[in-house]
């Protein structure tokens, strides 16, 4: 399993727990570190269940339906539109939700900032992607030497926004005079089996409102958030059941 530290043999555990009578009713393990891509499956898991057991129907749907909330780690963009189009009342905030919130704004000169004994990595200043002519009509780019790059694909950012992809050829910056200045690490060009220099542009002009975007701006939602997990204080519906999504457990609460 590939983690921030690098690989290691092990397995992401996720448990379904009945918060309020502290039962386990499903366990799952994931052979990745991140949590983005468990959300659905845990989720449509739940629903099968109480469907084989006789309990609900569908418990995401109906006058009592599930409350899902989870923490920054389940969000991206898929789960985002995987939610809105499911239906399902889900409340998870984005990464940049603590810079949203004047409760947080002293966070830093109060608290300091997290992980201040980590050293800051020390990368080479390069030539940066503005120096690079682009034209998102054509689709193509050239580095500051004047060669053409490959255009690698367009794709998604985690929030949503559209971006176009580089990459210049490998011989082409293996010979290049600015190799020094361009790469951040130029010696990745002198073997076979390594790259240019890569680039990459968001494309505004084709930007549609993002389901990142839904979800901030849902109305009616008063987040409580604490370090470990994001919940929702309820003060607007009576749902009979409630999720819970911190990091690697999952709770969830049935309201008699």
């Amino acid at each position: 399993m590939t983690t921030s530290k690098g690989t290691i043999q092990g397995y992401n555990g996720v448990a379904t727990v009945d918060r309020k009578h502290q039962i386990i009713i499903d366990a799952q393990a994931f052979g990745e570190g991140q949590e983005h891509h468990t959300l659905k499956p845990v989720l449509e898991y739940i629903k099968d269940r109480y469907q084989r057991l006789g309990i609900r129907k569908d418990v995401y749907a109906g006058r009592y339906k599930v409350t899902v909330t989870a923490d920054t780690g389940f969000a991206n963009e898929q789960n985002m539109q995987y939610l809105h189009n499911n239906k399902i009342d889900a409340y998870i905030p984005d990464n940049q939700f603590r810079s949203r919130d004047p409760k947080f704004q002293d966070q830093k000169k109060k608290y300091g900032k997290r992980h201040q004994e980590k050293p800051k990595s020390e990368r080479r200043n390069v030539i940066p992607a503005t120096e690079f002519k682009f034209d998102p009509t054509a689709m193509t780019c050239y580095c500051p030497a004047g060669e053409k790059l490959s255009f690698r694909g367009e794709r998604l950012s985690e929030t949503g926004q559209s971006k176009a992809f580089f990459e210049g050829r490998l011989l082409q910056c293996r010979n290049c005079n600015l190799k020094h200045e361009c790469m951040e690490n130029p010696e990745a060009a002198n073997h076979r089996k390594g790259a240019g220099r890569q680039v990459s542009f968001t494309i505004n002009d084709k930007r549609k409102p993002t389901y990142t975007v839904w979800m901030t701006n849902l109305s009616g939602t008063n987040w409580y958030v604490s370090p470990e997990r994001a919940s929702i204080r309820d003060d607007a519906s009576n749902p009979e059941w409630t999720v819970t999504m911190a990091n690697t457990f999952i709770a969830i609460e049935c309201r008699q």
